[in-house]
């Protein structure tokens, strides 16, 4: 390209004074598109968070043990023979109420029934003969060795005699006290044998839940306390119960112990039912409480001029939808529930309905 002689202008042409235009305008809008982007992220950081908010409030607190049990009468008993032989006859049904000493079933006692008969016969021989002797002995014509001795065989038949008698009463199968019979495993002919429980007979009247109790919580016990049940037989029912009585050993390989739990004569529980339980320690009228989805890792977020405060907490009872605060907090304080994950100290927070 030529040099321009000094002094004299060269017009652009019109090409390039549209290129300058154009280089100017995308400038502009990159300044323009750089500002948008800042004053975007300005106002992404500066905008406040979206949050729901609980007020603490008053109510009762209830510190409680959880145990898991099941209903069973409170007096009942598995009856079994203690001699083996053929039933002879069954002489109840189960659901019958039956009284204490009443036979349920009766065994085939005929061989037991003739050694009776024959030691009664053996005794009443032993008995003639000691007569007979003390009669010589008391003429003179007998010596006192020959009446001691026949005196010692007497006692000796007799007692046999009475012991044989008596076990034929281990032939009959009786009901140790007063109740109703829940179940019957017995049938004419067949074969009892020892301690296979032919009959179960229980109280109806009175019931009770059977609570294994963490080792752990065994020092917080006492018998008296009041309980709770609940039962996935009646969704929604509680039913009231109290300690009755604590095990004094627990189980070294479970690591439980047990307690019983007495229920009210008309509980509509029923046994053989499985049952949850709350066994209520102490109860605090007046107790600072917050929904439990406010706390986070044992922290919350408390609510003070429109920021998020971080604020560290001493809890005690805890539950699934309600948590007692005993420090950091006072009646009538805005916490945060269920905290954002980005959500930091300091935070300003929008409250949502």
């Amino acid at each position: 390209m030529a040099d321009r002689p000094p002094g004299k202008a060269v017009s652009a042409s019109p090409e390039a004074l549209r290129a300058r235009r154009r280089r100017s305008w995308v400038s502009v809008l990159l300044v323009l598109v750089a500002a948008a982007a800042a004053a975007s992220a300005v106002w992404v950081l500066l905008r406040p968070t979206p949050v729901q908010v609980a007020t603490v409030s008053s109510g009762e607190a209830v510190d409680a043990v959880y145990a898991s049990g099941v209903v069973e009468y409170v007096r009942q008993a598995r009856i079994a023979p203690v001699v083996t032989a053929p039933i002879r006859a069954v002489l109840v049904e189960e659901g019958q109420t039956v009284r204490a000493g009443q036979t349920l079933a009766q065994l085939d006692d005929g061989p037991q029934e003739a050694t009776a008969l024959q030691l009664e016969a053996q005794a009443g021989l032993a008995r003639a003969a000691a007569r007979r002797t003390a009669r010589l002995y008391a003429a003179g014509f007998a010596a006192r060795a020959a009446d001691e001795d026949a005196r010692s065989q007497l006692a000796a038949a007799t007692q046999a005699a009475r012991s044989a008698r008596a076990r034929l009463e281990d032939y009959r199968i009786k009901a140790p006290f007063s109740g109703r019979v829940l179940r019957r495993d017995a049938e004419p002919g067949d074969l009892a044998t020892v301690g296979k429980a032919l009959f179960v007979v229980a109280v109806p009247s009175a019931l009770r839940v059977t609570a294994d109790v963490d080792e752990r919580d065994m020092g917080r016990l006492r018998t008296g306390q009041e309980a709770v049940i609940r039962c996935d037989a009646f969704p929604g029912q509680v039913f009231p119960a109290r300690i009755s009585d604590i095990t004094p050993q627990g189980d070294a390989t479970s690591r439980v112990f047990r307690a019983r739990l007495a229920l009210a004569p008309d509980t509509a529980l029923r046994p053989g039912m499985t049952v949850e339980a709350n066994l209520v320690v102490a109860r605090r009228p007046q107790a600072l409480l917050i929904p439990t989805s406010a706390l986070k890792d044992g922290a919350l977020f408390r609510v003070r001029d429109g920021r998020a405060q971080s604020q560290s907490v001493r809890t005690g009872v805890q539950g699934a939808q309600r948590t007692e605060i005993l420090e950091g907090l006072k009646a009538g304080d805005r916490v945060v529930l269920a905290p954002p994950a980005d959500l930091k100290d300091g935070d300003r927070i929008a409250v949502r309905p």
